[in-house]
Formats: structure tokens, C-alpha cells, sequence
């Protein structure tokens, strides 16, 4: 009788053990949607952000520095890039949409593809 009793609890906390681990899959998979939503939303309101201040520069007179500064291109850039590639977009559509030069996306997709083909 108590084989059978310790067999029940053992069972019992097995499926709560089982079922536990279920729920903390789902939160680590909504913490990671989250973040991309997160991520996607900084990206979208940093193109927003420059679309605006060009604006405002044109309407101003002012010249643009963009182009004397050098650019650096972050990974979430680089990632970025290399998901619109893998999408269809052109170069220069990449380029407008990220605000990163056209050298600096084909560079990148350059070093993409040769991976690629090295793998």
C-alpha cells in the first residue's frame, strides 16, 4: 500500500514538474517576441527620427554631414541587411531604409554571399 502511495505522489509531482516546464517555455518564447518587437519598433522610429531631420535640413538650407562621417555598421545593422537581402529589397532601398552607405550594405551582402558559399 505505501509502494502505491509514494508511486501516486511521485506521479503527481511529475506532472506538475511537466507542466511547469511548459510554462516557462512559453515565457522565454514571449520574452523573445517581445524583444524583436522591441527591437523593431527602436528601428522603425530611428528611420522616422531620420527621415525628419533631412526633412527639416532641406527645409533649412543646411547641408547634410552624413556623408564626411565615417560609417559604422552595428550588428543588428549587419542582421538587418542581411534579412532584407535575403528578402528581395535592392541595394539602395537597404541603404535609404537603414541610413547606412550603399558601400557599406554591399559589403556586407558581399560577405554574406561568400560565407555562404564557403560553407
Amino acid at each position: 500500500m505505501e509502494l502505491w502511495m509514494a508511486a501516486g505522489i511521485l506521479f503527481v509531482l511529475s506532472v506538475f514538474v511537466f507542466v511547469y516546464s511548459f510554462t516557462q517555455k512559453q515565457e522565454k518564447e514571449l520574452a523573445y517576441k517581445e524583444l524583436e518587437e522591441f527591437s523593431l519598433t527602436v528601428t522603425r522610429s530611428m528611420y522616422d527620427l531620420n527621415k525628419r531631420v533631412k526633412a527639416l535640413e532641406a527645409e533649412l538650407g543646411i547641408e547634410s554631414l552624413e556623408y564626411d562621417l565615417p560609417q559604422r555598421v552595428t550588428q543588428l545593422n549587419s542582421d538587418n541587411i542581411i534579412t532584407m537581402f535575403t528578402k528581395g529589397y535592392p541595394t539602395e532601398a537597404i541603404s535609404q531604409q537603414l541610413n547606412v552607405a550603399s558601400a557599406s550594405v554591399q559589403e556586407i551582402i558581399d560577405a554574406y554571399i561568400e560565407e555562404g558559399i564557403r560553407a
